[in-house]
């Protein structure tokens, strides 16, 4: 056993799909570097983080963040570890639909398998994570648990085996926070009511013709053709109320200031947002307009 094992993962974005993958449609998540976090892990007397979000010992840690307690006695039973000392540090906003949650348990178990000095499969890695990820949102599908330690994007269908979908595109991709903590679960519990009453089938379905419309895009490296798709699958989402005001306003933004594309990401009522841009000196003048809102969360990545 070392000393100290270390871990690390990243954020990642849904570039189109959100909700609509929750009724069988499919969607594009990409790995977003930009944002990480890492973890060391170390013997210590008791279990115990010290992090950004919490710091103390993991039996008093908040039920919200629980998935961590519940992720480390799976791994220290395991892996037969004693008491283990966390120290995390972390870039990727909370309820933001940057997959915070599932970046942090993969670098937690990362790390924990590298202290046991204990080889890691990419499906092991998965599986604990997955373990987390049930605690924080009950149901998932298993995206985030792969995206986030993945160096490639994927496109997937809930229920099939996600596949590689490598992008090349002559652009940018600018995330921007608008500040306001996303509401998944309620945006989730919203459509599935407009669901029952008939009113979202509509949408959704438009939404998943536009996320394998961008996935034959994205093989032709037609970004303009990506850009429209995810304009219009901006609409849609909005149709589905799980947009919000400040979110919408940046996305004006952004198109105003020449994004070709633009659109919320993740689960929405609040969180970030994205904008594709066909040059890197769009994308440095769409995040300076952004920046005012976004205050220092607003990043770029380039997608060639």
């Amino acid at each position: 056993m070392k000393t100290q094992g270390q871990g690390s993962a990243h954020a990642k974005i849904i570039l189109i799909g959100e909700h609509a993958v929750v009724y069988g449609h499919p969607g594009i998540a990409i790995p977003f570097k930009p944002l990480l976090v890492t973890c060391t892990a170390t013997s210590s007397a008791e279990d115990s983080l010290d992090a950004p979000f919490f710091k103390g010992p993991l039996y008093s840690i908040p039920e919200s963040l629980g998935f961590i307690l519940v992720l480390v006695e799976d791994l220290k039973q395991t892996l037969s570890l004693s008491s283990l000392h966390l120290f995390i540090e972390n870039t990727i906003p909370e309820s933001a639909g940057l997959g915070s949650s599932a970046a942090i348990s993969n670098a937690i178990v990362r790390a924990i398998y590298d202290l046991a000095d204990q080889p890691l499969s990419e499906k092991v890695l998965f599986e604990k994570t997955q373990i987390a990820e049930k605690v924080m949102h009950g149901s998932p599908s298993g995206i985030d648990a792969l995206v986030t330690a993945s160096e490639t994007p994927y496109y997937f269908v809930k229920g099939q085996d996600p596949t590689i979908l490598p992008i090349s595109l002559p652009g940018f991709l600018v995330v921007a926070n608008s500040k306001v903590k996303g509401l998944t679960k309620l945006a989730v519990k919203n459509i599935a009511s407009l669901y029952l009453k008939n009113m979202a089938q509509g949408h959704l379905e438009s939404i998943g013709l536009m996320s394998l419309l961008t996935k034959e895009a994205i093989e032709k490296k037609e970004i303009d053709d990506v850009a429209r798709l995810m304009n219009q699958a901006h609409y849609h989402l909005q149709e589905l109320m799980v947009s919000e005001s400040t979110v919408d306003k940046m996305v004006d933004l952004a198109l105003r200031e020449g994004a070709i594309g633009a659109k919320l990401t993740g689960g929405g009522l609040g969180g970030c947002m994205i904008a594709l841009c066909d040059n890197e000196a769009i994308a440095n003048k769409v995040m300076e307009a952004l920046r005012p809102i976004a205050q220092d969360h607003v990043w770029k990545m380039g997608l060639s």
